[in-house]
This record gives C-alpha cells, structure tokens and sequence, in this order.
C-alpha cells in the first residue's frame, strides 16, 4: 500500500511538472506584446489656447480636428505655470526643458544687453548667420537640454527633429541644441528662415521661398471668416456682432507680415511646411524615432485687447481646427497615426492691453524720465558718470563694468536706486536683482524669481499701478499696460491604446516633459527635477 501511494504522489509531481513546462513553452510561442517606439512624435504648442474656448465651440467644429483629438486622447483642461509666462518664447522653454526661467536661462523673447545698448533677442548668438533672415540666433543661450535634445542622445543621433513656428525663438527652443532643423518666418525678409547653427535647411524649403515666396500672393491675401456668426458670438458672448470682417494684408504695408503672423494664415502655412517635411523630408520614415515640434497661434489679432476682435479670434479657432483636421489626415495617410504620439499644449496666459476707461485712467511712466532723473541722483550720492544703462520690459539695467571700476557694491546702489524710483508716481513696486537671488521672503518675489534670470535679468524690476499708461520716450506712442491674464490651455496626449479622459485638476508645466520622456522610454531634460504624471490613474 505504501508503494503504491509513493508511485502515485510520482506520478502526480511528474504530471505537474509536464503541465507547467506545456505552459512555459506556450508562453514563449506567444510572447507578450511589444510596446514599439513611435515614428513620430508631434510636439504642437498653440499660442494662447484657451480650453474653454474650444469647449463653446463644439458645436462649430469638424469632426477631425479638436473633436477628434479631444475624444481619443488624455486631457487635463489646464496647463499651470506657477508663474507670470511673459509670451510663448518663455512658455516654450518650460515645456521643453522642464524648469523655469530662472534655470533654463529663457525669460522672454528679447532682453537687453547692458554693455552693448540695445535690446536683442534672448537667443542672440553673434558666431552663427541666419539662412534667409539677417537673424543671428542659436540655442546657446538655453541653459538645459530640452525633450528632442535627449531623443537625440537615446537615438544616438539618428532620430531627426525638425521645428517650424512664426518667430525665431520659438522655433529653436523647439529645435533644441541637437535638432536638425529649426525654421521660421522672417518678416522682413517675407521667407521662411533658419540658423547655420543647424545642419539642415532643406532643398524643398529653399524651393518654397523660390517658387512660392507669401509676398506673391500678398496682394490677394484677404481674411474674411470662414463661418458667418449667428445672433452671439459662442466664445465671447457679450461682444456685438457686426456685419463680419475683411482684411487685405497689403494695405498694412510694412507690418503686413507681422499681422500676418497673428492670424489663421501663419498656421495654414506651418501646417504646409509640416507636411512637405513628412513628404519630400521623409520625417517619420526612418529606422528610429523623429520628431517634429509645430507653433501656432491662437491669440487675438494684432495683439490688440480680446474684444477689439472677437469674430477675428473665434474665427482663427474654427480655422485652428481646420488645420489639425488637415494635419492629422496628412499624418495617418503618411505615417500612420497608429505610429505617431502627438501631443498639444497651450502657454497658460494671454497678454493683452488694458481696455482704456477713463475715469480708472491715472497717467503716463516715461522710462527715459525714469532713467534720466535716476543717473541724476545716483551723480549726487557717488559722483559723476553713467550709472544707468539703459530700460526694458519693466526694468532698469545699471552699468555694471563702471560701477565695479567705482569699487561700490552693487547691491548698495541697487537699493539706493530702487528707493528713488519708488517714489515716482505711478510706481507700485520695485525689487531688486539682490533681493530676488537672496530674500526669497514672500511670495511676490519667489515668483519674480521663477522668471528670472541673473545673466538676463534687470538690477530693478518694477511694477506700475493699474491704471497707468507706459511711453519709452516723451515722444513715443502710449502704450497701455500688458494684462497677463490666466488662459486655460490644456495638455493632451493622443498616442495609440491610450485611454480617453479628460482631467479638470490642472497639470504642473514643468511635469509635461518628464511625463513625456517616460512614456516615450528617454531621459527627462538634463536641468528637470519634477516628477512626471501618471496617467494611468
């Protein structure tokens, strides 16, 4: 009896052991599936979009463009930036990089540069030439890696990241240090543009310019709305409606190209650029991963206040949608949107001019005033020179190189000269460089900090009081202060086997690029110390 319960529990132990080999050898037959690298990954920054804007306009919209994205992706409503973004260029730069103005080096697209004298671009490199463009910029100036920067690095060199924006900025953050190509629209010029710092300018480009230059058909070019508004307008319901609109672009004369640059025409026209890259460029057609970063513009024409043009601005978002429409046909008819992981984030803010009232209107800061009666004090308590180099965007740069030669700390004469200016009429706070790199005592500053930085930076940022106009000399035109107002851009992810969500809590900017170098299997920008989002959840 004893034997035969021995050969049975023999048998048995045999028997199992068969079953679980059958099944490891079918498991090997039939692996788990493969999650593969996508061909593409597009990168689409919108301007000044506005999540509850496209919401009005649901009933106004194709089924292909926002619809389509918004129904098959992963959406938080709101991108935040924890900060005052000045315009895109800085937005760009957090999304790409991961961190701040204060660390990657990007505060705004020009700044100033003290010992020269004049304003320039934030990126001005004088070792580079521009291709078309009497530009000279580079990425140099940006101080971390950015998401195509470390796809570069993962694909050792073989992925090709190609970005195409209205401005130069743009375009190069987008590009990053290791891209391919950056392009832009030069307006004096009226031809799209690029950088010798990238190897790339392609033939099919410079035949565009050749062939198909927009100052051919500049004379023809009018704007008039797409779709004719009914009784309201769904974006902006209480703006009157007039009888429509019509603008001929040539009638603008030198600023025709700028103009052209806050309307649908500059987005029509990235999203053309962008497919003769797909086609004759054979992005998204190679062995590994490519990449292709896109600006468009969202935000009101001319920069003018909203309601200055309202039809104008929901007619560029019916338009918008119209070109995602296109784009995304012309990537799933040549890549294959089952091969593509595209993504679309909005700046977070809209800068716009105050609306005048005239009983809130109180009066007019003359920065060349400012500076002038600035030198002068600052004359009577260290003697005579030029003390102050010169002012922009809010803030006062003094001359740093005469000031060491003085041994005079700088620190000293940045809070003597933020005393004097305070008491100008008009001035309703100025902080200083010092106080912004060492007192991060309150919250005002720690958020001056954030879009910040030392080697661009102001020795006095001021703000004015509401209600006050601005002028840069006593014979230059009035300038209405800049509203930077909250806009609810969204994050979306639309990538295959996604699940579709959309997310009300909003998304921290700086986590859009960790979030997205996980889910694309590559290292996070070199300056991020944000953790990405699940989305999973």
């Amino acid at each position: 009896m004893k034997q035969n319960n021995a050969t049975s529990g023999l048998l048995a132990t045999t028997l199992i052991f068969l079953l679980a080999l059958q099944a490891i050898e079918a498991h090997a037959s039939h692996p788990a599936t493969k999650q593969v690298a996508p061909k593409l990954i597009v990168g689409i920054t919108v301007d000044q979009l506005r999540t509850d804007f496209i919401n009005a306009l649901q009933g106004k919209l194709t089924s292909g463009g926002f619809r389509r994205l918004l129904g098959q992706s992963l959406m938080f409503e709101q991108v935040l930036y924890n900060c005052d973004m000045p315009d895109a260029t800085a937005a760009m730069a957090v999304l790409a990089t991961g961190v701040e103005p204060f660390y990657n080096g990007v505060t705004g697209q020009n700044t100033f540069d003290a010992q020269q004298l004049r304003r320039q671009s934030i990126l001005f490199d004088k070792d580079v030439t521009g291709t078309f463009s009497s530009l000279q910029v580079s990425p140099k100036a940006l101080l971390s890696t950015t998401l195509g920067d470390e796809l570069k690095i993962a694909s050792e060199g073989t992925s090709r990241i190609y970005s195409i924006a209205p401005d130069a900025e743009t375009a190069i953050i987008g590009a990053g240090h290791m891209g391919d190509c950056a392009l832009w629209f030069d307006e004096k010029e009226a031809k799209w543009a690029g950088s010798s710092y990238y190897r790339e300018f392609p033939k099919y480009f410079v035949k565009k310019n050749d062939q198909q230059p927009l100052s051919v058909h500049l004379g023809s070019l009018r704007w008039e709305p797409m779709v004719k508004s009914d009784d309201r307008l769904e974006i902006m319901p209480y703006s009157p409606i007039s009888n429509g609109f019509s603008h001929d672009f040539i009638q603008y004369g030198k600023h025709a190209y700028s103009w052209i640059k806050t309307s649908p025409v500059i987005n029509d026209a990235i999203v053309e650029l962008a497919r003769l890259s797909m086609r004759d460029g054979k992005i998204g057609k190679g062995k590994n991963t490519d990449m292709l970063q896109l600006t468009l513009y969202a935000g009101t024409y001319q920069h003018a206040a909203p309601e200055a043009y309202a039809e104008e601005l929901q007619d560029i978002y019916l338009r918008l949608d119209k070109s995602l429409n296109d784009l995304l046909n012309y990537i799933d008819a040549e890549v294959g949107l089952s091969n593509t992981f595209i993504y679309v984030n909005g700046t977070g803010q809209v800068a716009t001019p105050s609306s005048e009232i005239a009983n809130l209107s109180q009066g007019i800061f003359t920065a060349s005033r400012c500076t002038s009666l600035l030198n002068s004090y600052l004359i009577s308590l260290y003697g005579q020179g030029n003390w102050v180099a010169g002012y922009h965007d809010n803030q006062i740069y003094l001359a740093h190189d005469f000031i060491a030669r003085q041994n005079i700390k700088l620190s000293e004469i940045q809070q003597a000269a933020s005393e004097f200016v305070m008491m100008f009429s008009g001035v309703a706070d100025v902080v200083t460089q010092h106080q912004i790199l060492h007192n991060v005592a309150n919250e005002r500053i720690e958020n001056l900090r954030k879009i910040y930085n030392r080697k661009t930076g102001g020795d006095l940022v001021i703000t004015l009081q509401p209600g006050w106009a601005f002028k840069e000399k006593d014979n230059s035109p009035t300038q209405q202060q800049l509203r930077h107002d909250i806009a609810p851009g969204p994050a979306i992810f639309f990538f295959p086997g996604i699940t579709p969500k959309r997310i009300t809590a909003p998304i921290n900017a700086k986590a859009i690029a960790p979030t997205l170098a996980r889910l694309i299997r590559i290292r996070a920008p070199s300056g991020c110390t944000t953790a990405p989002v699940s989305l999973n959840q």
